[in-house]
């Protein structure tokens, strides 16, 4: 055991006092007769003015000195040896991400890290410090560099958790950034494992020791994954899917609403590991569309899933071509997008079109507006060399906003047209011969491919139609994607022309107002649900819809890792911990407030 305030101990001065005193005292028994004159030696209080009296036995002596002797045990704050190797700067690190939610230990996984957490900040010795740090979509600091217990009791409780991914690298380099060099500093992690990849750039090491506490136990849940809404000439349907993550069989019931309303309810059994897709009605009138899993499981966050359902405003765009199905399929995937497509002979330029997509040809004049150009003639303003022999291809920045998601590790293309010498802009995808595509900014936004797309095995991949997506919201960004976003992730709203007031209303209800002259960015997404874009325009308001879904299977999966790969500690870091320290003094204070009502009681019994 060790003292963390041995100078209290001049406090024991109190327990001679208590003794003097009752030496000193005077004590005048009572007693009731019938005439004072009968008891004349009793009257006379021969002792009064003698200052020292014999001790006599009392239950009131015994018990007011065993409160002195144990609230002067409490101001010494004795502390026990703990478990833990605690060093002199403690850094916890605490996984507030979607997956803490899970209920698998009871109440949840984020009150259970908080439950281990608050138990190392018990041990701190006098000379420790801690610094708290919040493991979430994005990290934050809790409390810096303290060692006040109640600052940092105070700072955890106030941990929320979020509906977004654990960024754990940033968390990390903030944890680095804090430590100055020579500290002694250890990290603990209380997580259940569920975090994005973590950044090749904390390779190099971190300048203190990180060890993972596992939170959680289980992976049985269902969910739903995917919810998405297609429309044709004909008709217009959802599709969803369901997935079952866990080892055991799982009844559920579904429920299907459009608008709040209830259209559809159905039992369904997912086997282990079994998948489901469902192909729902949406009525004519719908904005949203909902699916909900009635009941409840350990993981509630994935058991609901909102699209939307209303067509949004619609962009023309042209689509010049002899021939090409890849290309136009792709197009088309973008629901806000009117593709019309003519032959080169036909071509007449319009203003009516917002973006024109040039495939093995081009006009005399460039249209002002956003364009796409596919493999260009040879003699064009914007053709290259003769054509050279490819093969693989590789992305001229992988960071590059334009190609996310895009995997090109197994693209492979024939020939290419010479682009070393282009004007055009800077280089998107590449070779080891040539650039392939490349994109500018000014006059407009343009991209241009130097090849058929016929002649690789682009189109056969899942790089090509997000290639294209990317590259059309790049050109011509929709004024409020339609689309699903994930929880925390940031949405692009474009005001339309003439727009005075701009608004973002969150399925909780509460109006977040934005920029109406500019372009901005709404990162205020952790609720799931439909969210409102209300725009004025002539005094008329105008709305417009988007989403916040879960959907990332990697969390829904749930089950904790029993083991993470984390960075190595730099061989320069200092790790000279020493073991934890438990207080034990409250208890002791506690006791002796029970000793003190108990000499009251006495007291008042006349023992």
């Amino acid at each position: 055991m060790s003292l963390l305030a041995p100078a209290a101990a001049v406090l024991g001065v109190t327990l001679p006092v208590i003794v003097a005193l009752y030496f000193l005292k005077i004590r005048r028994p009572t007693r009731i007769v019938p005439a004072l004159h009968l008891w004349p030696n009793q009257i006379r209080d021969r002792q009064a003015n003698v200052p020292w009296q014999r001790l006599r036995p009392s239950w009131l002596l015994l018990l007011q000195l065993l409160a002195a002797a144990f609230l002067v045990a409490a101001a010494l704050q004795p502390a026990l040896p703990a478990g833990a190797a605690l060093a002199r700067h403690t850094l916890i690190l605490v996984d507030s991400s979607a997956s803490m939610q899970a209920t698998d230990v009871k109440p949840s996984r984020l009150a259970e890290a908080k439950r281990q957490a608050a138990a190392l900040i018990d041990q701190l010795g006098p000379q420790d410090r801690m610094t708290l740090i919040g493991v979430g979509p994005s990290a934050r600091v809790l409390a810096s560099v303290t060692g006040d217990h109640d600052t940092l009791h105070h700072a955890l409780d106030a941990l929320a958790v979020s509906n977004g991914a654990a960024d754990l690298s940033s968390a990390l380099a903030l944890a680095a950034g804090l430590v100055r060099p020579g500290d002694d500093a250890k990290a603990y992690l209380f997580s259940d494992g569920i975090i994005e990849p973590l950044r090749a750039s904390l390779s190099t090491g971190l300048p203190f020791a990180l060890e993972y506490h596992r939170v959680g136990i289980s992976g049985e849940n269902v969910g739903l994954t995917s919810l998405t809404v297609r429309t044709s000439a004909q008709s217009r349907a959802a599709y969803l899917h369901l997935q079952n993550f866990g080892q055991q069989s799982h009844p559920v019931s579904l429920e299907w609403r459009a608008d709040g309303r209830l259209l559809d309810l159905r039992p369904l059994t997912l086997a282990a590991g079994q998948g489901q897709d469902l192909v729902l009605p949406i009525p004519g009138d719908a904005t949203a569309v909902t699916a909900r899993l009635a009941g409840s499981d350990l993981f509630a966050l994935d058991d609901v899933a909102t699209a939307v359902a209303r067509t949004p405003r619609a962009f023309r765009v042209l689509l010049v071509t002899p021939g090409n199905v890849f290309l136009e399929q792709a197009l088309r995937l973008r629901s806000d997008l009117q593709v019309d497509v003519v032959a080169p002979a036909a071509y007449r330029a319009s203003a009516a079109y917002a973006m024109t997509i040039f495939d093995r040809f081009t006009p005399a004049a460039m249209p002002d507006g956003p364009t796409l150009i596919v493999d260009p003639p040879a003699g064009s303003s914007v053709a290259g060399g003769a054509a050279i022999g490819i093969g693989r291809v590789r992305a001229a920045d992988a960071a590059d906003p334009l190609l996310a998601n895009v995997d090109l590790q197994d693209v492979h293309i024939a020939r290419s047209q010479d682009l070393r010498t282009s004007a055009f802009g800077r280089p998107l995808i590449t070779s080891l011969q040539t650039p392939l595509v490349m994109v500018r900014d000014e006059p407009v936004r343009q991209a241009l491919f130097g090849f058929d797309i016929h002649e690789s095995d682009l189109p056969l991949r899942i790089a090509f139609p997000i290639l294209v997506e990317n590259l059309s919201e790049w050109m011509l960004p929709p004024s409020v994607p339609s689309r699903s976003f994930h929880p925390d992730e940031p949405v692009t709203v474009v005001p339309d022309a003439g727009a005075t007031a701009v608004s973002v209303i969150r399925p909780d209800g509460s109006r977040r107002a934005l920029t109406a002259g500019s372009i901005s960015t709404f990162a205020d997404t952790d609720p799931a649900g439909l969210y409102t874009v209300e725009q004025t325009i002539g005094g008329k308001v105008q709305p417009s819809w988007f989403t916040v879904n879960l959907f990332t299977d990697s969390i829904s999966q749930l089950k904790p890792p029993d083991r993470l790969t984390l960075p190595p500690t730099r061989p320069t870091a200092v790790q000279a911990t020493h073991p934890g320290q438990l207080e034990i003094w409250p208890w002791i204070a506690l006791a002796a407030l029970g000793i003190i009502a108990a000499e009251w009681l006495a007291f008042h019994r006349g023992l």
